[in-house]
């Protein structure tokens, strides 16, 4: 019961923090917001901070892996879809468009360039998975499954980068077509011989 109160605690905490982040992103660039002024919008001591992070960047990788789990987990992804809908890409894109001013504060800082390097990282491992899922047992892809997802993960975030620059002159169903048809050729073709 104890490591269940704290473990919530814990998180009620880390969610705190991570919340109180987001908050100043909206307000300043990422590298001129400090450890103290996390904790005064948070309303926590010093020390419960570091009991939970070593440092800001600690912080900001925790929420940027926070933000690509949920978005990972959008109803878009499913199974059943195949090979065609591989990455939820409209629903990816339509979030970002309805979270825009958040994402638009992230242009001013570094923020947006971490969510960009910790969603090709982390979008990468979760693409890596389902590739793998496509294979028969036994069968080797034409190319190695961690260079393809990173091809796939690494378009996706370039595609996204553009069109955040211009600012969103496709919708989200758009995207996720014109996605789809850059990279699927390219899953096909790596996957198959």
């Amino acid at each position: 019961m104890t490591n269940l109160k704290t473990d919530r605690r814990s998180q009620r905490t880390r969610r705190i923090l991570q919340e109180a982040l987001m908050s100043l992103l909206q307000e300043k660039r990422y590298e001129i917001i400090t450890i103290q002024n996390i904790i005064d919008r948070a309303d926590v001591g010093r020390s419960t901070f570091y009991a939970h992070y070593q440092d800001k960047e600690d912080l900001m990788d925790d929420l940027l892996t926070h933000m690509m789990e949920v978005l990972s987990q959008m109803p878009g992804q499913s199974a059943s879809a195949g090979l065609e809908r591989l990455f939820p890409v409209r629903d990816l894109f339509e979030h970002i468009q309805q979270n825009q001013q958040l994402f638009k504060s992230m242009v001013r800082g570094r923020g947006l360039e971490l969510f960009f390097e910790k969603g090709q990282e982390y979008w990468s491992q979760k693409i890596a998975v389902e590739l793998q899922s496509y294979l028969r047992d036994g069968q080797a892809p034409v190319v190695p499954i961690p260079v393809t997802a990173h091809f796939v993960a690494g378009s996706i975030v370039m595609l996204l980068r553009w069109w955040l620059d211009n600012k969103m002159p496709y919708s989200p169903d758009e995207m996720d077509q014109i996605v789809h048809k850059l990279v699927m050729p390219g899953i096909q073709n790596s996957l198959m011989r």
